[in-house]
């Protein structure tokens, strides 16, 4: 049974042959059954690799990641989650120079924020942005297909804050066209515009019905459950 160096050497190799750290860790899992790394520890040493540093060594080092959940490491997080709240936890481990796991804890219990349709959100709503949800729901249903697409114009409806599971390009669009986009490397940007446009032309009329079909769902499901965000259709 491998000791934690050893598998600290198998995530490095993991790592190098281009394997993702949940990847790593499953497999960390299966060869050494329940002493493998928890699954921070694994995201730690990748942000680790990421860095540049190859070290599999378990001892102090100049440039170690901050692993403190002080008010600075809260602070820089809070602001690039309000950069971009489509960060991901290694994006931010690797930009800011903070462990994985840190990261994780300064997410969900120093901002108490929750990931819905890959963008973090408060994880809890209050009572008037739950209110806003409903009614905006209420109002898109009283919305017919036929004035939505009326003259191929796009009618332009409501939207409430921190509510990505009820924007169609944030739980349809984006995470289709990343089936044809994820793992690939583009030599430049009109390399990523080409494949880009590619993946939006492979989307198939019947897939965008579907997707409009289930956005109505969503609206239903919100309104029944009181503003609180809802996941998967």
């Amino acid at each position: 049974m491998a000791d934690q160096k050893e598998q600290r050497v198998c995530a490095k190799f993991c790592f190098l042959l281009g394997k993702t750290a949940a990847e790593t860790v499953g497999m960390l899992r299966q060869a050494s059954n329940d002493d493998a790394f928890w699954k921070s520890q694994v995201y730690d040493w990748f942000s680790c690799f990421k860095s540049g540093n190859m070290s599999t060594e378990d001892m102090p080092r100049p440039g170690r990641l901050s692993t403190g959940r002080n008010d600075e490491n809260i602070a820089q997080i809070k602001r690039a989650i309000d950069e971009d709240r489509r960060k991901t936890i290694d994006q931010l481990s690797e930009e800011r120079n903070i462990s994985w796991s840190t990261v994780q804890r300064i997410l969900t219990e120093g901002l108490h924020m929750r990931r819905v349709s890959a963008k973090f959100v408060p994880r809890l709503l209050g009572d008037d942005q739950r209110e806003n949800r409903v009614n905006v729901c209420r109002d898109l249903k009283t919305l017919t297909v036929r004035q939505f697409l009326t003259s191929n114009n796009m009618v332009i409806v409501p939207h409430p804050p921190y509510s990505p599971d009820l924007a169609p390009s944030d739980f349809f669009l984006f995470p289709r066209m990343k089936r044809s986009l994820k793992g690939k490397r583009f030599r430049d940007v009109d390399e990523v515009k080409e494949n880009t446009l590619k993946a939006l032309n492979s989307i198939q009329p019947q897939e965008s019905q579907h997707c409009f079909e289930q956005w109505q769902k969503r609206w239903d499901k919100c309104i029944n459950a009181h503003g609180q965000y809802i996941e998967g259709d």
